[in-house]
């Protein structure tokens, strides 16, 4: 079952409110979701079923497929910890900033994207009108780079969304980190969601040697999340600190991090320090996502100029030569 970012932020919501009331999670969940897909709703309604009769929360979300398999361990820690209100609430604005985020970049590939595609269409129309190129031959030039443009970004997505849901996938997570300058954004985010999954462990009280390969699995890449494999591993020798073998492992790179991470250590304060991290990284991500919205738009007008100087050459060289 998929779910956007904005419908699982609704979602978390609405536990978060039921849970500060003291609803039971099976009367919880038989009335959250009313505006979700058909599909949803049904995996509540399991859900429900599931709890009244008894089941553990993570286990019975996780068998209806409301929860990702990253968002069962975080609750199945949160609720041990008697703390699924704040995991509930940290979620929903997690995955509201996620939707404010893809949303301000769709929104700006919108327009482009309809210039794009009437250009594609207009470009081909002298070569049709002069009778070089039958309609068939026309629709496939007009239509034809579209719907590649189209499909592409919906094979990223999808190639994204699987990572999320099954957790497998190496040669997606090297197919998404070769695209130039979106790969290496799609790899800082992901190294943030993995620090993320590890304060939310940390903060429901998971002991770090349990939250950090906990954290790992929390991230769509495999890649990354070997790394986190290796270094949960290491710490769990003890032959340095947290700071330490996460920077040496590469989980995080960050020196500045790094630093702030082993100060918190040192005074105990690894959560709160890790949260303090995660804000300074948002603001970062979030700047260079707008940045890459702000170009974007315009390499699609550099593909509509080319598209219509192609256009016009073809049909200047098809012209009769006296």
């Amino acid at each position: 079952m998929t779910l956007t970012s904005r419908q699982r932020s609704q979602l978390f919501s609405q536990l978060a409110t039921l849970e500060h009331a003291g609803i039971p999670p099976a009367q919880a969940f038989g009335v959250v979701g009313r505006d979700l897909p058909h599909a949803a709703r049904q995996a509540l309604a399991r859900t429900a079923a599931d709890l009244a009769r008894g089941a553990e929360v993570a286990k019975a979300r996780q068998r209806s497929g409301v929860l990702l398999p990253w968002e069962t361990r975080l609750v199945r820690a949160a609720a041990t910890g008697g703390r699924l209100e704040s995991l509930y609430r940290h979620l929903s604005e997690h995955y509201a900033s996620r939707a404010r985020l893809f949303g301000r970049l769709r929104a700006r590939l919108m327009f482009p994207f309809l210039i794009l595609t009437l250009a594609c269409f207009v470009a081909p129309f002298p070569a049709l009108f002069q009778g070089t190129i039958g309609l068939g031959g026309y629709l496939l030039r007009a239509a034809g780079p579209p719907l590649l443009l189209y499909g592409g970004l919906q094979l990223l997505a999808f190639a994204y969304r699987r990572q999320l849901a099954r957790e497998t996938g190496a040669a997606w997570a090297r197919l998404l980190r070769a695209i130039p300058v979106l790969g290496g954004l799609l790899a800082r985010q992901q190294q943030r969601d993995g620090l993320f999954g590890l304060w939310l462990l940390l903060e429901s009280g998971v002991p770090v040697l349990e939250a950090l390969p906990l954290a790992g699995k929390s991230v769509a890449d495999p890649l990354l999340r070997a790394r986190f494999t290796r270094a949960a591993a290491a710490l769990a020798d003890g032959r340095s600190g947290v700071a330490e073998t996460l920077n040496r492992y590469g989980v995080v790179d960050d020196s500045g991090a790094v630093a702030l991470f082993a100060s918190g250590e040192t005074a105990g304060r690894l959560d709160e320090v890790i949260r303090h991290q995660l804000r300074q990284w948002d603001v970062q991500l979030e700047s260079q996502w707008d940045t890459l919205g702000e170009w974007l738009p315009r390499l699609f007008y550099v593909g509509v100029a080319a598209l219509l100087a192609l256009g016009i050459a073809g049909g200047y060289r098809s012209l009769p030569r006296w």
